[in-house]
């Protein structure tokens, strides 16, 4: 009798407000999960054995601006970087409560911001991608999606603001606006492997297993350091039924993952892969 074949079933990812995507898991069921794009804005990694130092490295980046502001409170930059440093901080939180502070915080100053004269020091591309940042981080996805557009008033077609506006319309299961703006921003950015990520996602979660893998292969091409979108690749091209290469992309996964955890989880998803292809 021919053995039947399980595939995993891919999950619409969960939002994780603490940073921008989700670890490499595995639900309770056995069912493995797609880790999130990450948003563009500035380099949030997972936390690792590191943590300690790295937040260490964050809050005196918090402490340093905050004596700047004090000593130049009307300037406007001084304020945007302030900001920046407040919502990295909390990306990195390991408690919810310092999480949320960080968070309001950066909102009070990005407002100060806007309050201040105009100097042309902040372009306001940057300064509400960080404020739908935030937005995002704390799961207001609609206050998200506002700030973003009106970044794009300031500055059309801008890619990071397009793949930003993708990802929160994948967060929210709007699947086909999802894909509108990862389309936008590889027109305006080809070779974006952001974006292209994003796309793979959405191809993904609409059951286009191929032409998710082909995106996701192409976003490592561009920025082959990112060990997330070997995971992503694995996963699309297990349910495309190419397993040999799934196993590539997973085991390659397991080799770069810093975090100890998320390497654990891709050893079990190897495992998944060998008894499919009944090694």
């Amino acid at each position: 009798m021919k053995k039947k074949i399980q595939k995993t079933e891919v999950k619409k990812p969960k939002s994780d407000v603490r940073r921008p995507r989700m670890e490499a898991g595995k639900q309770g069921n056995g069912r493995f999960l797609l880790i999130s794009t990450a948003l563009f804005l500035l380099v949030v990694g997972l936390l690792t054995v590191a943590a300690y130092a790295r937040n260490s490295i964050y809050r005196s980046h918090v402490t340093l601006w905050a004596e700047i502001v004090k000593s130049s409170p009307n300037k406007r930059r001084a304020h945007e970087n302030y900001g920046q440093a407040l919502s990295t901080a909390a990306s990195h939180a390991t408690l919810s409560s310092d999480r949320d502070r960080y968070l309001a915080a950066a909102l009070r100053e990005f407002k100060t911001v806007m309050a201040l004269p105009d100097d042309g020091s902040v372009p306001l591309r940057d300064l509400y991608r960080e404020v739908g940042v935030v937005h995002y981080r704390l799961a207001q996805y609609d206050d998200a999606v506002a700030a973003w557009q009106q970044g794009l008033t300031a500055a059309p077609y801008d890619p990071s603001l397009l793949n930003n506006l993708s990802i929160v319309m994948l967060q929210k299961g709007r699947y086909d606006d999802a894909a509108r703006y990862a389309e936008m921003a590889l027109m305006g950015a080809p070779s974006m492997p952001q974006a292209l990520n994003t796309m793979g996602q959405v191809y993904l979660l609409k059951k286009n297993y191929e032409k998710a893998s082909q995106y996701f292969i192409k976003a490592i091409e561009q920025e082959p350091d990112v060990p997330q979108r070997y995971w992503n690749a694995a996963l699309a091209l297990e349910q495309a039924g190419r397993y040999d290469m799934a196993f590539q992309y997973a085991n390659r996964y397991a080799a770069m993952a810093a975090d100890p955890a998320a390497r654990q989880q891709a050893y079990g998803y190897l495992e998944h892969l060998k008894k499919i292809m009944g090694r």
